[in-house]
Order: structure tokens, then sequence, then C-alpha cells
């Protein structure tokens, strides 16, 4: 069969046509059937990483550098009471001091020579003993300038020295039974030296063997941060007001005075009964005695008891004789108002409502012998100007008392009363005062121009102070003191003066040494 085409037409036809390429999957899958432009890949891209300056900031983004914070190491907490051990810590010798040649010594014979009045006397190692002990020093007093602790002589000092000797005599004269009983509070400006006033005291009565209480700070009976128990009321006694004990205070009260006076305590033998549960344990000394209730704080309310009974109460027919005793309160003005203790009710508890508190300000401002010391004795408190309340009652307490030594009635006009326009008094705190009241005020004042020229020159010797000690001098330390408050020359006297000299081919500051 002939072909109506040739084959050369042929070849020719399939050489001017290219083949049509297939379709492939992706190409079918991404082709749109109702539209006539062929579809854009899209092609994902990687997240470059970001470079600074390429692109602007999103919103609230930081263009600060990103610090990875690096872990704080922790430093693990100091133990229990560490920290308050430090902070109460007394430091009571300096190694950089100098040591003062031929400097005397505190004595029972010399603590009433108005002739040492100005000068320093050093205390002595047993006594340094006892007043550690005592918690007699305080981290606010300088000791920690000089080599050994010394103190300086004042008419105040040599006034309590004369007291003392008073008392002694008056047991020798008696016998120790119905000797005199004394009792001072000592006021006055901040810084003028009342704490150490307390400690000149407790240095003589340790002198002279005495028997010494010391409560060392009378805040801590009121701020609410030691354990108290109300006393059970017997019958018949519910209109009286209620009383509370305060255990652990009284276990510290009988620590201080177990070990201060140990050497007295010692040779002293209980003479009274004082109950099964005490007696049980048989103590042979009234240092022991006083030890079960420092051990035991549950008993210790009951321990006090019996050593207040032992060293006050006299028994007739025996012939151990008790030593004087000197009561020394520190800050005693805390004890004139209410406290931070709450009762049942949650009603204030006022200060005169704990048994200790009750009975040291009973001592303190009585006017009969049922209270007084029987063996003698002092008590002394002192008032504070650190951090204290305000107390309108005590002070006008205070100025009562003042007016009655010296002399003034009460039916006179200069007697001083209250203000009649201010709220009225507290009542305890009033009721304190009375008219044959034996109660001695006495004010320190600064110092004067021989006891400010005395305390100079002994920090001149121990190496502090760097001037002469001159009149001029003196009277200039004197005068920038608020007229010779001890506290103010002591920081004068330990002050490092500093002037503008040319040292070199510059202009500087050297010290002046």
């Amino acid at each position: 069969m002939s072909l109506s085409v040739c084959t050369s037409c042929l070849a020719r036809l399939r050489l001017s046509n290219p083949p049509i390429p297939s379709l492939t999957a992706a190409s079918r899958l991404t082709s749109s059937p109702f539209h006539s432009s062929a579809p854009a890949q899209n092609v994902i891209k990687k997240k470059t990483a970001n470079v600074a300056g390429t692109r602007a900031p999103k919103l609230r983004e930081s263009r600060s550098a990103r610090i990875k914070k690096k872990q704080k190491e922790r430093p693990r907490p100091p133990p229990v009471g560490q920290r308050r051990s430090e902070r109460r810590r007394i430091v009571l010798s300096n190694t950089n001091a100098l040591q003062i040649q031929g400097l005397e010594t505190l004595t029972p014979e010399n603590m009433a020579d108005a002739a040492k009045v100005g000068s320093v006397l050093a205390l002595d190692g047993p006594v340094i003993d006892q007043l550690r002990e005592a918690k007699a020093f305080k981290t606010t007093q300088n000791w920690n300038l000089f080599r050994a602790p010394s103190t300086l002589v004042r008419m105040e000092t040599v006034e309590v020295g004369a007291d003392i000797q008073d008392v002694n005599e008056s047991v020798s004269d008696t016998a120790g039974l119905g000797a005199s009983t004394l009792r001072r509070v000592v006021t006055g400006e901040k810084a003028s030296g009342k704490s150490i006033h307390l400690l000149q005291a407790m240095s003589l009565a340790y002198l002279n063997k005495w028997v010494v209480v010391n409560v060392p700070d009378c805040q801590e009976y009121v701020n609410n941060q030691s354990a108290y128990t109300p006393i059970a009321r017997k019958e018949g006694d519910e209109s009286k007001e209620q009383m509370y004990n305060q255990p652990q205070l009284a276990a510290d009260l009988l620590t201080r005075l177990a070990y201060s006076n140990s050497d007295v305590l010692s040779k002293l033998k209980p003479i009274h009964k004082h109950g099964e549960r005490l007696d049980a344990r048989k103590p042979k000394t009234l240092k022991d005695l006083a030890l079960i209730g420092a051990e035991d704080r549950n008993l210790a309310p009951r321990v006090w008891d019996a050593i207040w009974k032992e060293l006050t109460v006299p028994v007739e027919g025996n012939k151990e004789k008790r030593p004087p005793v000197l009561v020394a309160i520190d800050g005693v003005n805390f004890w004139m108002g209410d406290t931070k203790y709450r009762s049942n009710d949650f009603k204030v508890i006022h200060a005169h409502q704990f048994t200790l508190v009750k009975q040291f300000l009973s001592l303190l401002f009585s006017k009969d012998q049922k209270n007084a010391l029987a063996n003698g004795g002092m008590a002394m408190g002192v008032t504070t100007k650190s951090n204290h309340p305000a107390t309108p009652a005590f002070e006008l307490l205070v100025r009562q008392l003042r007016a009655r030594n010296n002399g003034v009635e009460m039916t006179d006009s200069a007697f001083p009363l209250g203000d009649p326009y201010a709220k009225m008094p507290d009542a305890r705190v009033t009721g304190l005062f009375h008219p044959d009241t034996q109660t001695t005020v006495t004010e320190l004042k600064g110092l004067s121009r021989p006891e400010s020229k005395g305390l100079l020159e002994y920090f001149a010797k121990s190496g502090i102070f760097r001037d002469a000690v001159t009149d001029s001098a003196v009277a200039e330390k004197w005068s920038l003191s608020g007229g010779g408050i001890v506290g103010e020359m002591c920081k004068l006297g330990a002050r490092t003066r500093v002037g503008m000299f040319e040292t070199g081919p510059r202009e500087g500051v050297k010290v002046r040494v």
C-alpha cells in the first residue's frame, strides 16, 4: 500500500517539533488547573543569628549585652549565739598600749583618801575577775585602749569609800546586828560616768569582803525577752495585785552572785530551813545553794529567796557573822513604768508586779528597818540616759528626794510637786517617796580641772594622747567636753589630731605625732 506522505516529510516533521517533557509529581501537585501562571516555590530559610546593627530592635527589646549572672556564694551563717557573744565581748587589755610604771593600786586603805582625787588607780587582778563575773564591765567603756583596767578617783569615789568604812565600823560596833544600811540614787547627764561610779563602788565592796548583788541592765526585766510565771494567790488575797516571777533572770542573778562572790560564799554555811525540796539537796555552803538555782531555773526563784534570807535575816545565838551586802542596780529608771509583758487578760504588766523588781526597789526606797539589811550594807541605784524611757513620775520622785536631802519640808512652797495640768503621775512610783526617807541623791556632773588633768595625763602615759598636758590643753579639752563630761573627755583624749603640713614638693595631710 502506497503512503500519501513520503518518509522524508515525516522525518522533517519530527525534528521541527521538540519533545514535550513529562510532568513530574512535584510539578503536578504545585500546578493549578484554573490559573495560567506558574506557582512560585516557597523555600523555608533557616533562622540566622542576629547580628548587631543588621535590623531594627523589636518592640521593648533590650539592646544591652546579656551577661549571664554568676551564682553568689552564700557563706554559712555563724552558729547560734556567736554574734551575740562578739557583740557583748569585753576587751580589758591592749598589748599595744604603754605600760605605766609606778601606777598605784586601789586598796581599802586609800579608797577614802582625799589626796588621791584626780589620780588614776589600777584595779587588782582578783577584783577584775570578780567584776567580770558580775558583768560590771560594759562595751561602751574604753577598757580596750589601755594596758590594764584602771579608774579615775573622783570626789564622789572618795565619798563612797567613806560610806563603806562607816558601814564596816557600824558592823564592828553592833557585832553584826542592826548595822547601818545606806541608800543611794545616782543621776547625771549622759556619759557623766554613772556606770563607772557603780563599778568603783563594787570594787571597793569586793576589797572589803562584801557580798555584791549586781543587776547590770534593768532593761532585761521589762523588755519581754525572758520567761515569766504568775504566782499563785493564797485564799483571801484575791484583791491584792497579781505578782510574777522571772525564773531565767533569777537564775542569771544567782550565777553572777555565786561566781563573783565565790571566796566569801564558800565559807558561809546555811543556818535556816528552806523546805524539803531545797534541804534534800543538803548544800554545805551558800555557794552550793546558789548553784542549785543557777543550774535549775525552775528552782531559781525559791533559791533566791533562800539566799536572801541567809544574807539578811540573822538567827539569835548564831555566832557566825554575815558580811555586809551591796546591791548594785544599773538603769533603775527602766523599772519606773509599764513593761512589754502582758497578763492573761492581755493587760500591760507594771514593772513593780515582778518580785525581783519589787524586792530591790523596796530596799532602795524603804524608810523602815524591816526591809533593811540586818548585817549592814548599801543599796545603790544608777539611772541611765541611753535609750531610756520617759518616766515623769520618777523624775518627780528624784526632785522630791533631792529637796528632802537639802532640808526642804513637804509643807514649804519650794517643795517640788507634780504639774497640775499634766497627766496624773504613776501612783506606784510616787508612792516610793516617804517624808522620813533615808535615800540620798548623788548627781554626777563634769570633772573638775585637777580631775581632768589627771585623766589626760593617764592618756598621755599610755601613749594615746600625743600632745603636752598643759593648763591650756586641759582648759581646751574641758571646754570642748561640755564642762568636763568624762565620756566626752575620753573621746577627745583618744582622738588623733590632723593638721595641714607641707610634705615635700606637694601639700598634703600629715598626722601630728
